[in-house]
């Protein structure tokens, strides 16, 4: 009698939850998906133009796709391609082949070329900056003390940090009133990031560095410097740990303070530590449960060393990279949403280009950190879209655009999810879009944040469409 009212229940569960439940793989290929009589949780009305809640999950897009998990380059042909792009793209650089030594003026003009005075008024705690700001800031560079040839040196970054214009923590501002927008920051870098060392700002707290894709001032308290042989010999290890997640972190270590729940953003390659190397006692902790991973720590002497970490194995970390597929790019995109907008890296976020470049780097690809540099220099497929290409070329175009391909307007990288119903979906990270209001007026909508919005139903300016401004739409492949 159990078994049948079980049975009985089990079907009439099933038939309920068939008839209220939206499966995204019963959608066409054209999008045709009736998203009505479903059980998604509705706690506000999103009010951005063509969206609706089952659009904020990465599945509803892979679920639109043909061959979600084909693999668009295998890690043979991804080492090919940041070899290439290495080479080719001028905004990257190979430190493993950078020259021993630099000339002092090449040094001398680079600084100046980073650290230049804003031809714009600039804001410091709501008062502007005047000229005497500038002269201390121009001093601490100490351009005067470069020798005629540098030896370079390596690092490594310890912590999640920042590249700033000038050596300074100083927060700066275009308006008194902003505090989204500082203007001194260049990127953030995270742990375990090599860098050359090329220059000391005068009061030694500040490194003038390279990371294999952005120049400017470091903090000198969270890098360690390193023999090269020494750095990349643990940099190069064939067994590591991804994140894949949006943050990762190693486990609380009463200890170690400097390795207690340090923070790894998505795409960080963590080396593990070999069998021969693991007690089974770590810190008063054993080690079941997480992976030992080898994190640098600042040593005796100012040197690196290499201390043991762990990290649950429940957290959203992988061996080796994820497959590059559509599918995962997707997903991984997803992982950001509703992530604040953090420029260069503010708010302990990121912001639209290095949400590409995050996205990316889960799967082993390098690419350039700004927006513009990855959609006009980085190797790939480049689809252009130039400013007198109508409307009707640029649907076209995208109609004929893979899913998850990244797209650039002058400023701004985004990704691709597919057409649906008309319309041409992507996800990024962005300050906010503008849409008609009922009386057909454009209204400007504040986002800040990683969303999912249309190209058509969304404005840039009257009469330009989104689509209009996208100039690029870039595959990160060696193509065929």
């Amino acid at each position: 009698m159990k078994i049948l009212f079980v049975s009985i229940f089990l079907f009439l569960f099933s038939s309920v939850s068939e008839k209220t439940v939206a499966d995204p793989k019963s959608t066409n290929k054209k999008g045709n998906m009736s998203l009505e009589n479903d059980n998604t949780f509705r706690q506000f009305e999103l009010k951005i133009p063509g969206v609706v809640e089952e659009m904020l999950n990465s599945s509803f897009w892979v679920n639109l796709i043909d061959e979600p998990d084909r693999i668009i380059m295998n890690q043979k042909d991804i080492e090919h391609y940041n070899r290439r792009n290495l080479r080719e793209c001028k905004s990257l650089k190979d430190l493993r082949t950078y020259r021993r030594a630099v000339s002092g003026k090449s040094i001398s003009e680079m600084i100046l070329k980073v650290s230049s005075k804003p031809s714009k008024k600039r804001y410091l705690n709501g008062k502007e900056l005047d000229d005497n700001y500038y002269d201390s800031l121009i001093s601490t560079l100490n351009i005067q003390k470069i020798p005629d040839l540098v030896s370079v040196r390596f690092g490594i970054t310890l912590k999640r940090t920042e590249m700033r214009t000038f050596p300074t923590f100083d927060r700066v501002f275009s308006e008194p009133d902003d505090y989204e927008f500082d203007r001194f920051i260049e990127t953030a870098l995270y742990p375990i990031e090599p860098l050359v060392i090329l220059h000391e700002s005068a009061d030694g707290k500040w490194f003038f560095a390279q990371s294999f894709n952005y120049l400017a001032w470091v903090p000198a308290d969270d890098v360690v410097i390193a023999d090269k042989t020494t750095l990349f010999d643990y940099l190069d290890t064939s067994d590591f740990l991804v994140v894949t997640g949006k943050k990762a972190f190693t486990g609380f270590n009463p200890m170690h303070p400097e390795i207690s729940e340090l923070q790894f953003d998505m795409g960080v390659k963590i080396p593990l530590a070999r069998r021969e190397e693991i007690p089974m006692d770590i810190y008063g902790q054993h080690p079941a449960g997480n992976y030992v991973v080898k994190v640098p720590v600042r040593g005796e002497g100012n040197k690196l060393e290499l201390r043991l970490a762990l990290i649950s194995r429940a957290d959203d970390v992988r061996v080796n990279y994820l497959p590059f597929t559509r599918r995962n790019i997707i997903s991984q995109a997803f992982k950001f949403l509703g992530q604040r907008y953090g420029w260069g890296g503010m708010f302990n976020t990121r912001d639209c280009s290095a949400f590409i470049m995050d996205n990316f780097r889960s799967m082993g690809i390098l690419l350039p950190r700004n927006a513009n540099e990855q959609g006009k220099l980085a190797v790939g497929i480049t689809h252009d879209l130039p400013d007198g290409m109508g409307i009707d070329e640029r649907k076209k175009l995208f109609d004929g655009l893979p899913p998850a391909t990244p797209i650039y307007m002058d400023g701004h990288a985004m990704l691709y999810l597919c057409k649906y119903d008309n319309d041409y979906y992507i996800i990024h990270d962005f300050a906010g879009f503008s849409a008609p209001d009922e009386s057909g007026q454009l209204v400007r909508s504040k986002t800040r944040g990683v969303c999912v919005t249309p190209l058509l139903a969304t404005f840039l300016s009257k009469n330009k469409e989104y689509i209009k401004g996208i100039y690029s739409a870039r595959e990160f492949t060696l193509g065929n």
